[in-house]
């Protein structure tokens, strides 16, 4: 196992405002708790693929079972695949895991380029368009959710998103660009989110401004497929843009953070949830 470096980046200046906490409401946990029911393939929206044509975007959604809160956060998570693979149901453990926890957790599908080679940074034009293209589903889970707040039975103000890999990265550009939230579905609802959560991902400092959400990198040094230096990269633009922000190496993994520190990775994720998204006063809107 290799070793674990933390490094934890917070502007000098508003830290109060941005951070401020209140005891975490009851019904979130640092462990499993809940049992889990899980409700597949549900249409989030219906946007154009690559070829002109409709394509219905699924999520499958994981719910803390006998839950009487009607106001519960919101993690989203997506899967990787290097934007030409990949499917909800991979890696079902992290959604499950942090429902056990109290979390509301949809694991969504999003447009991919299956006739496109493996994106690799840095990018060149056609990869940052799936990238957009993604990013702009992912941000349409997060209108859908907040849009329907009340059926779900979710709090509006306390959304985050998440993913390994592709999804990792998507999750840092829909941090980044809450004004640029393209068109999958739920028009005129904010698509702006409490945190993101990047598991063997970066980002681009292209979109990262100060009024952004910040993020939690966990990310493998040895990492050749998203290169650790891009992911380091991303996080000190988040930093120098004055986002909150963390940085997890785990010195000599690859890419595999998932499969070789499963505990150590939902702990993290557990702990900057509580954090960054359940504890803040008066949600993240």
């Amino acid at each position: 196992m290799g070793k674990l470096t933390l490094v934890l980046g917070i502007a000098a200046m508003g830290v109060a405002s941005l951070t401020a906490c209140e005891p975490v409401p009851e019904g979130i946990w640092d462990g499993p708790v809940y049992e889990v029911e899980r409700f597949d393939d549900i249409t989030y929206a219906t946007v154009f693929d690559e070829h002109g044509e409709l394509q219905d975007q699924k999520l499958d959604l994981y719910v803390p079972a006998n839950d009487t809160r009607t106001k519960r956060p919101v993690f989203i998570w997506a899967h990787g695949g290097s934007f030409t693979a990949g499917d909800k149901s991979s890696m079902r453990w992290i959604p499950e895991a942090m429902a056990a926890r109290g979390y509301l957790v949809a694991s969504i599908n999003y447009r991919l380029r299956e006739d496109m080679p493996s994106v690799r940074f840095p990018l060149n034009t056609e990869e940052l368009i799936a990238i957009i293209e993604a990013k702009e589903d992912m941000q349409g889970a997060v209108r859908y959710f907040r849009d329907l707040a009340g059926f779900f039975k979710v709090d509006p103000t306390r959304i985050s998103v998440g993913g390994y890999s592709a999804g990792a990265v998507m999750a840092l550009i829909t941090a980044t660009t809450p004004d640029i939230p393209g068109g999958s579905g739920h028009p005129n609802v904010s698509s702006e989110v409490c945190t993101a959560v990047s598991v063997s991902g970066a980002g681009t400092d292209l979109f990262i401004d100060p009024d952004d959400a910040g993020a939690l990198f966990l990310h493998g040094s040895s990492d050749t497929i998203v290169p650790y230096a891009q992911g380091v990269a991303t996080y000190d633009a988040m930093v120098g843009h004055g986002l909150t922000a963390q940085l997890v190496t785990y010195d000599g993994t690859g890419h595999a953070v998932p499969g070789e520190h499963p505990d150590e990775m939902i702990d993290e994720m557990t702990i900057w949830l509580k954090e960054q998204m359940v504890a803040r006063i008066g949600g993240c809107l």
